[in-house]
């Protein structure tokens, strides 16, 4: 491998692009540059050169020169092989200019150029910027006489529409975006999940609507952050436009492993930021706003049952009801209001019937009416939202018990650490651990560290259990980014984020897994810096 030879020789490489992305010149001899990639940005690449504007005619900053405004690159280091005399090119991906002009220095008689992958050109810097005008997203389409819904839009097509209409993008991969439990990666049962939620799984849950003056970029990560873990980037290789869920890394097997680390190795610096360090995310998200109410309820043989005014035509889907509860149920509740029929209750998140004592006395929820066609019939079903106000929280446990107790404001002793404790003392009914019995972070071993989520994206949350898959998602990466490790190796120009390796710390007598996070490389010093989170799965396991 060249990255392995005992002295190096790079060469820097630019193809210059007309906006037909057709090549119309190239730049060689490249005094110095660096390339940084961060998979946890929008602008995931960015990229600087020095270059000696009288080594070409072509290299001036005037309009016609290969480094103006109009012109997009393409970057490529060579690296020379001793043996046969010739460079190996490795792409390092498709640039725009950010620079009005750059920066001349008569002294040096070098130009300093920086760059930027094409999400500049979604996000005002250069295009994407909309004019005046007001863009709407609607949830669903309806039937201007009767009202009733036609069809339900689709966050993907939304996306697409956005891409082909607004930044007139055609090269792309869009993958599903929506519901956590239809997602493959997150559910087994995903088919028969997406089957029997055909019309909702995957569409906007509520209309969009964006005023002038916002961005191709501020439309696309709206629809992309609904839910969480997806990204959106330019590939490195084709420059298509890619929107997927981040690399959970789960089965990937290992792209770099420590013998060969240590080949390249130069040095290590080991950190943690202990102020962004949480072990517990607490959600708060939208306020639910009812379409019918009745604190009158009564609750006889596991049904509650209630006469709402106005509610005349049956249940009809998507139509939210909000209830106080007059007792706690047991499992499997239904509802009946207005005499329509009897209902299940059940939890959004995983199609489960609530569970025994999930609605407390003298507590208002709101449930939301999903009719389906199954078997060529409608089954109807009342799904859990919450209270008035979407909450939940995720706990960073190791799963020990504490055999601490303390004493709540009703003089009820709770285990400390407990999913009970955290359902009183935070005021909040939905608390979800998890579990990871050897991470350095959990509640037990550095005390109560919270990390609030409200207002802005989250008032987009709409249920308890979206919000309860938004704490665990959050808590999970807030636990993950900051266990990290950076070292410094010989040039790897072949390298790219969300990839796994296996490493053994200067401190540590056995090899852990990685995640590359972000990665500088410094082609002067002919050196690659890559910063890497621990691997730690997902767990499922709750408490």
């Amino acid at each position: 491998m060249l990255v392995l030879q005992r002295s190096q020789t790079i060469q820097l490489k630019i193809e210059v692009l007309d906006q037909d992305q057709k090549i119309i010149g190239t730049i060689f001899g490249i005094v110095s540059g660096s390339i940084s990639i961060n998979g946890e940005s929008d602008i995931r690449r960015t990229a600087n050169f020095v270059v000696q504007p009288t080594l070409t005619e072509h290299i001036k900053l005037t309009e016609t020169s290969l480094l103006w405004l109009n012109k997009d690159i393409r970057i490529f280091v060579g690296l020379l092989n001793h043996r046969t005399n010739q460079y190996k090119y490795y792409s390092l991906g498709y640039y725009v200019y950010t620079d009005t002009s750059g920066t001349y220095d008569a002294t040096t008689n070098n130009l300093t150029v920086n760059c930027a992958d094409f999400m500049k050109k979604l996000d005002g810097t250069k295009n994407g910027q909309l004019g005046a005008l007001i863009i709407s997203f609607p949830a669903y389409k309806e039937n201007e006489e009767t009202g009733e819904v036609i069809e339900y839009n689709i966050i993907r097509n939304a996306v697409i529409d956005t891409l082909e209409n607004l930044a007139q993008i055609t090269n792309y991969r869009i993958d599903d975006i929506g519901e956590y439990h239809a997602i493959p990666e997150y559910n087994d049962n995903w088919e028969t999940y997406r089957e029997e939620n055909a019309t909702t799984w995957n569409t906007i849950p509520f209309d969009q609507e964006f005023s002038s003056g916002c961005s191709v970029l501020s439309i696309l990560t709206t629809f992309r952050d609904l839910y969480p873990n997806y990204e959106m980037f330019f590939d490195m290789e084709s420059n298509t436009f890619i929107c997927q869920l981040k690399p959970l890394c789960y089965e990937d097997d290992i792209f770099l492993d420590n013998d060969f680390l240590q080949k390249v190795f130069i040095s290590e610096n080991t950190s943690v930021d202990m102020s962004t360090v949480r072990n517990i995310c607490e959600v708060w998200g939208q306020v639910i706003e009812a379409d019918f109410y009745n604190e009158v309820c009564s609750y006889s043989n596991n049904t509650y049952s209630s006469t709402i005014a106005g509610y005349e035509e049956g249940y009809y889907n998507g139509d939210v009801i909000a209830l106080k509860i007059p007792s706690a149920n047991q499992a499997n509740a239904q509802m009946n209001i207005n005499n329509f029929g009897k209902i299940g209750i059940f939890n959004e998140s995983n199609e489960a019937p609530i569970k025994a004592n999930e609605l407390k006395p003298n507590e208002i929820y709101a449930f939301k009416i999903k009719k389906k066609r199954i078997d060529q019939q409608d089954v109807i079903k009342a799904y859990l939202l919450g209270q008035w106000q979407v909450h939940a929280i995720n706990v960073l446990s190791n799963g020990t018990k504490s055999r601490k107790f303390v004493t709540g404001s009703d003089g009820e002793e709770y285990e400390l650490y407990s999913k009970e404790y955290f359902q009183k003392f935070y005021n909040c009914e939905r608390v979800d651990m998890t579990i990871i019995p050897n991470s350095p972070f959990t509640v037990e071993k550095l005390g109560e560290i919270p990390d609030i989520k409200v207002n802005g994206e989250f008032d987009n949350i709409t249920s308890n259990d979206l919000a309860a898959d938004r704490a665990k998602w959050e808590n999970w990466k807030n636990c993950r980014l900051t266990d990290n490790i950076t070292i410094t190796t010989s040039l790897l120009p072949f390298l790219d984020v969300n990839k796994k390796v296996s490493y053994k710390r200067s401190d540590s007598d056995k090899e852990q897994q990685y995640i590359i996070s972000s990665i500088s490389h410094d082609f002067t010093e002919f050196k690659t810096t890559i910063t890497m989170y621990r691997f730690y799965p997902l767990y499922d396991m709750q408490l």
